[in-house]
């Protein structure tokens, strides 16, 4: 199915944080009102997630929780993977010296709405084991992106292009491809909401997760449409229309989103990790991918002696039982909605997400307000996550006052009181400043309400 965003009139442009510039914002009220910040790269028992697609009733159904049964994506309706390709995945990752023999990749629930394919313990696996440790040589990376045939056409381009031209690239090659078996057990098919269509989109309406998924259509698009005009067309012997078709980058833009996970999710450090991106989602474990830097830690998690990534269970699991990874535990359901296309029925997590919020370039002391958020290891256009039930972040107050901080109250932004700066406003300034921080967040919060 084509993907849903060529109906695109009535999406916003609201791009994601980890592939994008932060916003640039005219003022302090609009920016703490129109800027929800999307999640990182990110994808992937109980409530699971996995890489396939999830039937249109249940895609339509994302804006509440989703049952534990539909939880993820792919489906045996329209699921082409077989047993096959995944034991092939497997000899290749046994043949270039991972240790294979703790898991294997089973159709864990072929139901419609089910989690489909997912990481399956062969042995009973101990407590604070590795379940499956891939060496760093074996990642798609932008480093690989650089030298393979693609890499002169995209050197310019921000690393995530760099990494989806090259997975387009080795689909093109088949089995010539050096990650051939690897490629072949993607799904086809995804369910994240950049895949919707416009009538199930229409339930998400006046939603961070609408707008956001908006902004995801509009950029990748817009960067198809740039990289189809300079270098597709003019060097179609490497780039095939057949492959690097905008339907086809749409589908690589949803792979990266749906299966680089932390610590390898954003930025220059973003990766595609073969056979460890098999693990479902589960919110009631802490497993996380762990990046090991080699040595004898490398050799105890089963991947040599070079740089690896792996995920150690932090409780027992018995043979023949899914391994599960939590693909996040700090983000909220949105933030799982947008890349996975599910929300987590056994722990939602529901939430708002202000941000990037960018000190604004009329505000004369733009730069000193930088300096104060670099300073205090705040990025220069941070963002802060709302959640139920929590008060908001103590930053965003503070965040607040430094965005109103002016007239006789700006003395505190001197160089003498650059390192305490942060600190000092961590109370109140004046009456005049506390007055308007409150309002910027009272009228962020209304206008992002009124959208609903």
């Amino acid at each position: 199915r084509a993907p849903a965003g060529a109906t695109t009139g009535h999406r916003a442009g609201v791009f994601d944080a980890h592939i994008r510039p932060p916003m640039s914002l005219s003022a302090a009220t609009g920016a703490m009102a129109a800027s929800p910040r999307s999640m990182p790269f990110a994808r992937r028992g109980v409530p699971t997630a996995w890489r396939g697609g999830i039937s249109s009733r249940r895609r339509a159904r994302a804006p509440s929780a989703i049952d534990p049964a539909a939880s993820a994506p792919a489906t045996a309706a329209h699921d082409a993977r077989t047993q096959a390709d995944f034991d092939a995945l497997w000899r290749w990752l046994d043949a270039n010296g991972v240790d294979v023999s703790k898991t294997r990749v089973e159709l864990v629930d072929g139901s419609v709405g089910g989690r489909g394919w997912g990481l399956v313990a062969a042995k009973d696996i101990a407590a604070g084991d590795a379940a499956l440790s891939v060496p760093q040589s074996l990642w798609m990376t932008p480093s690989t992106a650089a030298d393979s045939a693609v890499g002169p056409f995209v050197e310019n381009q921000p690393a995530w292009v760099k990494l989806a031209v090259q997975l387009l690239h080795e689909k093109s090659k088949g089995d010539e491809s050096r990650w051939s078996e690897y490629v072949a057990t993607l799904p086809t098919k995804l369910d994240a909401p950049l895949f919707w269509s416009a009538d199930e989109l229409a339930y998400l309406q006046g939603s961070q997760l609408f707008s956001n998924a908006a902004g995801y259509d509009a950029y990748v698009r817009g960067t198809f449409v740039s990289l189809e005009a300079e270098i597709f067309s003019a060097n179609r012997p490497l780039f095939p229309e057949s492959v690097f078709s905008e339907t086809e980058f749409l589908w690589a833009f949803g792979v990266l989103r749906a299966r680089c996970l932390p610590p390898r999710d954003q930025g220059d450090d973003i990766a595609l990790v073969p056979g460890l991106d098999m693990a479902n989602h589960s919110g009631l474990v802490n497993s996380t991918w762990t990046l090991n830097g080699g040595g004898l830690g490398s050799v105890f998690g089963g991947a040599g002696s070079g740089p690896s990534m792996l995920f150690r269970l932090d409780e027992r699991v018995v043979a023949g039982a899914e391994c599960f990874v939590n693909y996040g535990p700090n983000k909220v359901d949105s933030q799982f909605a947008l890349d996975f296309g599910f929300a987590d029925a056994f722990c939602l997590r529901p939430g708002y997400v202000l941000g990037p919020i960018e000190i604004p370039d009329a505000d004369v002391n733009q730069f000193d307000k930088q300096d104060v958020l670099e300073v205090a290891g705040l990025l220069r256009a941070p963002l802060f996550t709302i959640r139920a039930f929590e008060d908001p972040p103590a930053e965003l107050r503070v965040f607040s006052r430094l965005l109103n901080l002016k007239d006789s109250d700006a003395f505190l932004l001197e160089a003498i009181f650059r390192a305490e700066a942060w600190s000092l406003i961590s109370e109140p300034v004046s009456e005049t400043n506390e007055r308007e921080a409150c309002l910027t967040m009272i009228a962020g919060g209304e206008a992002a309400l009124s959208l609903y």
